[in-house]
C-alpha cells in the first residue's frame, strides 16, 4: 500500500520495483486523413505511416524496432464482402515488416470484433512476461472513406493489393456473430440489432419513447463534446445538444428505432492507430525513459452467451459486469478510483449497458469517453479501441497518478475486453489472471434455445422498426414462445401497426407466431 500510495502523491519518481517481465505499453500514435480520395495513399501506407510514428513515439524507435518480434493486424471491414476484399491487401503483415526492417517478426491477423485491440493487449501481455515476445505491435486502420471516394470516381485501386508477399498466422478462430435465425430476420446489421437492446432498455426503465430519447440525447452529448474539442475526430467538429443528436429530422430521420444517424457508429473514415508493447527489462535495456511507460494493471476477457436471442435478458451484460469486476480487481482498485474512462461506445445502448455493468453514472462529472465515441469521434469497425487506448496512454503520462479504463466491445454486445492502465504499477509482481473460471460462469447459465420453426402463442421481448426514406418498412421481434423457446420474428407491414410500433412500448404483448422458409411472421393478439 505505502509504494502506491508515494506514487499517488508524489508522481512516477517513486515507482513500484517491479520485475523485468512485467508489460508495458511504450509507443502510441493515431492519425485521421482528411484527404480523402488521396490516390496515393493505400491502406498498408496508412499502417505504415502509424508504426512509423508510434516508434518514434517511444523516444527509442530505431533500438526498438530492432526487437518487434510480432506484428498483430486488426481486421479491416472492407475484407467483409468477398468481392471488395478482393481489391485490398487482407493481410499486410510481410509488407509492412519487409517496409519496417523487421526480418524475424510473427505476422498475425486478429479475429473480427470491436473488442479486438483491448483483446490482443491482454493477451500479448501474457505472452511478454512469459518470455515468448520480446516486443509486439498492434496495428489497425480503415481507408473506407476513400474507398468509397475514388470508386465512385471510377478510381484505380488495383495497387492497394501490392506488396510483399508471406505467411500471416490466424491463431485465434473467427466465429460467426450471428444465429441463422437471425441472419435470416435481418439482425446481421449492427444498427438492427442494438435498437433490440436499446428498446429492451427502454422497457425496463419506463420510459416513453420522448423519455428514453432525451435520455440517449443527455449521454450522447457529452460524447459529442467530448469529439468536438478533439483535433483527431473525423467528422464532427461541432457540439451538437441533445435535441439534435436524437430528434427525427430531415437530416436525420429515423434509420432504425429509436436510432437516427447520429447515434449509430460512424465508419466511413479514414483513420488508423497503432500500440507498442514490450517489458519493463526491455524497455531499460534499449533506454526508453520511464515517462513514457503505461502498465496494463488489470484486464479480463469475457463472451457472453454468443446469440443474442438466446440471452435470458438482452437489457443487461452480465459478460461486462463480470469482466468489469475481475479487471478492477486485479488492478487492485475500485470504478471509484478510475479518473479516466473510454466506454466503448457504438450506440447509445452499449454505453448504457457498460455503466450499469461498471457502477458507472452515466451523467456523471466522468466523462464517458476519451475520443468522443464511435458517433463523434469516428473510427475503424474493428480498430476503434485502438485510439482510445492511444488517447489514454498520451493522457496518463500527463497525468501520472490517475487511473484510466478501456472497455472494448465485439459483435453485439458479445465480446468483451477490458483493461485498467496507468503510469505506475500496482502490483511487484504482474499477473494476467485466468479468465475461463469467468467464461464457466456465464456458459453455465440456463438460457432459452432458438427455434427456428416456431408456432404458437408467445410474447414480445423486444422489437425495432426499420424504416427508408419513405418510412417505416419492416418490424422485428424477437420474443419467446409458451414453451420457454424464443423465436425471431417480422410482422406485418401494415402502415397503421407501423404508426403503432413507432410510439408505442409493445413489449410484452402477445401474439401468434407461424414460420416460413423466408421469415417467421407475428401477429399480435
Amino acid at each position: 500500500m505505502w509504494p502506491r500510495l508515494c506514487a499517488r502523491h508524489f508522481g512516477k519518481s517513486l515507482r513500484i520495483n517491479t520485475a523485468d517481465n512485467t508489460p508495458i505499453l511504450v509507443g502510441v500514435s493515431q492519425r485521421t486523413y482528411r484527404d480523402t480520395g488521396n490516390v496515393e495513399r493505400t491502406p498498408t501506407d496508412a499502417l505504415h505511416d502509424v508504426l512509423e510514428l508510434a516508434l518514434q513515439n517511444s523516444g527509442r524507435g530505431e533500438a526498438l524496432r530492432g526487437v518487434i518480434d510480432a506484428l498483430c493486424t486488426e481486421p479491416s471491414l472492407l475484407e467483409v464482402s468477398a468481392e471488395l476484399g478482393a481489391l485490398i491487401s487482407r493481410f499486410p503483415g510481410p509488407e509492412l515488416a519487409k517496409r519496417l526492417g523487421l526480418k524475424s517478426a510473427d505476422c498475425l491477423k486478429a479475429p473480427d470484433g470491436g473488442n479486438g485491440p483491448q483483446m490482443l493487449i491482454n493477451h500479448f501481455a501474457k505472452e511478454l512476461h512469459s518470455g515468448q515476445r520480446r516486443a509486439v505491435a498492434i496495428y489497425g486502420g480503415e481507408l473506407t472513406a476513400s474507398f468509397k471516394n475514388l470508386l465512385g470516381g471510377g478510381g484505380d485501386i488495383s495497387h492497394w493489393r501490392r506488396g510483399a508477399e508471406g505467411g500471416t498466422l490466424q491463431p485465434w478462430p473467427d466465429r460467426a456473430g450471428t444465429h441463422a435465425e437471425e441472419l435470416r430476420h435481418n439482425l446481421w446489421l449492427p444498427t438492427n440489432m442494438y435498437a433490440l437492446f436499446e428498446n429492451a432498455l427502454r422497457h425496463r426503465y419506463g420510459h416513453s419513447l420522448s423519455e428514453h430519447q432525451a435520455h440517449m440525447g443527455k449521454i450522447m452529448q457529452g460524447l459529442s463534446d467530448t469529439a468536438a474539442a478533439n483535433p483527431d475526430a473525423w467528422s464532427y467538429q461541432r457540439p451538437r445538444s441533445a435535441e439534435q443528436l436524437v430528434s427525427f429530422a430531415e437530416r436525420s430521420p429515423c434509420l432504425v428505432l429509436p436510432y437516427n444517424k447520429y447515434l449509430c457508429a460512424q465508419m466511413n473514415i479514414d483513420m488508423a492507430a497503432a500500440v507498442i508493447m514490450t517489458t519493463v527489462g526491455t524497455a531499460r535495456d534499449l533506454g526508453i525513459n520511464e515517462d513514457q511507460w503505461i502498465y496494463l494493471n488489470g484486464c479480463a476477457d469475457v463472451n457472453e452467451v454468443w446469440y443474442v436471442a438466446e440471452r435470458s435478458d438482452i437489457s443487461r451484460s452480465r459478460a461486462l459486469a463480470l469482466g468489469g469486476e475481475t479487471a478492477l480487481a486485479r488492478a487492485g482498485c475500485s470504478m471509484d478510483d478510475i479518473a479516466l474512462m473510454d466506454i466503448y461506445s457504438c450506440f447509445p445502448c452499449a454505453v448504457e449497458m457498460a455503466c450499469e455493468s461498471l457502477g458507472v453514472d452515466p451523467f456523471g462529472h466522468r466523462p464517458l469517453s476519451l475520443t468522443g465515441g464511435l458517433p463523434y469521434f469516428g473510427g475503424p469497425g474493428h480498430g476503434y479501441s485502438l485510439h482510445a487506448v492511444a488517447t489514454l496512454v498520451e493522457q496518463l503520462r500527463e497525468r501520472p497518478n490517475d487511473k484510466g479504463l478501456i472497455t472494448a466491445n465485439g459483435w453485439y454486445m458479445t465480446k468483451e475486453s477490458i483493461g485498467v492502465y496507468s503510469a505506475t504499477p500496482s502490483h511487484t509482481q504482474w499477473e494476467r489472471g485466468d479468465d475461463a473460471p469467468l467464461q464457466a460462469q456465464i456458459d453455465g447459465q440456463t438460457h432459452p434455445s432458438i427455434d427456428d420453426k416456431p408456432s404458437g402463442n408467445g410474447r414480445v421481448d423486444s422489437f425495432t422498426v426499420v424504416c427508408d426514406s419513405n418510412g417505416p418498412q419492416q418490424g422485428i421481434i424477437i420474443g419467446s414462445l409458451d414453451n420457454g423457446a424464443r423465436f425471431l420474428a417480422h410482422t406485418e407491414r401494415d402502415d397503421a401497426l407501423f404508426t403503432h410500433l413507432m410510439s408505442e412500448d409493445i413489449i410484452g404483448q402477445r401474439g401468434v407466431v407461424s414460420s416460413s422458409e423466408e421469415h417467421n411472421l407475428f401477429r399480435f393478439n
